[in-house]
């Protein structure tokens, strides 16, 4: 399910087999259930596969249930408004974070950030700021599985790279990085705590790096942890000792 996106919103079976790494007998029977339960369907014409009507059902259950989402996204506009960039929010999907709100500034140039859509641990602050506030054990696990996709020039490379990135969120409450994932952007994050004191997720500003300065950059810091803050408190979570 998380191969679709809002760039690829249909998939073959080739595709889905050769993306999971399954053969493609075992990802149609998977597909096959999937269909079956409204988690996809397939177009009768192209016989491409998108997501079905089931994980929006399920959304709905546990939005009225668990409203994180809602409680991150009446931040947003906000947020978005003091500090003129493009404020967005993400939670742990699975295995990866993924955007869930987005709330972008009045001007005419600002960082476009796609919605759902699961961004990469290595290479983006909203990663960063979740992946340093892990438990010991999912930490290493996570380390173990990147592939460290390199970005840009500026992308993290390697484990010593995330370790060095995660120290200084630990530190600061924040992570800021510069050009990693797309060119001409910083990003800067805060993590959001659930209730074991454990990230579930993050608020975040994308700016465009040519308005970087240090006055922004210390405002948008904080900002975003003066939010973090708030929402955290909000869905019954708790911060660390040294927030």
């Amino acid at each position: 399910m998380r191969f679709f996106s809002p760039q690829i919103p249909e998939l073959g079976l080739s595709e889905l087999a050769r993306k999971s790494g399954f053969d493609k007998a075992t990802t149609l029977r998977c597909l096959n259930a999937l269909e079956r339960n409204g988690f996809v369907e397939q177009d009768v014409l192209s016989r491409k596969y998108r997501v079905g009507l089931s994980p929006f059902h399920l959304a709905q259950i546990r939005e009225q249930s668990f409203p994180v989402e809602s409680i991150i996204a009446e931040h947003l506009d906000a947020l978005a408004t003091r500090v003129g960039e493009t404020a967005h929010g993400t939670l742990m999907a699975g295995r990866d974070p993924v955007t869930v709100a987005i709330s972008s500034p009045n001007r005419a140039l600002f960082v476009h950030v796609s919605p759902s859509t699961a961004l990469p641990w290595h290479a983006t602050a909203s990663g960063i700021a979740i992946a340093a506030h892990l438990p010991d054990e999912a930490q290493k696990e996570l380390l173990d599985r990147l592939e460290f996709a390199p970005y840009t020039p500026k992308t993290p490379s390697n484990k010593e790279d995330m370790r060095t990135e995660w120290n200084v969120c630990r530190e600061s409450g924040i992570a800021c990085v510069q050009s990693t994932f797309e060119d001409d952007v910083v990003g800067t994050a805060a993590p959001i705590f659930g209730q074991t004191g454990h990230a579930v997720g993050s608020v975040a500003i994308a700016s465009v790096a040519l308005r970087m300065t240090p006055d922004l950059q210390t405002q948008i810091a904080s900002e975003l942890r003066r939010v973090s803050q708030i929402i955290t408190n909000k869905i019954g979570g708790v911060l660390p000792v040294n927030l």
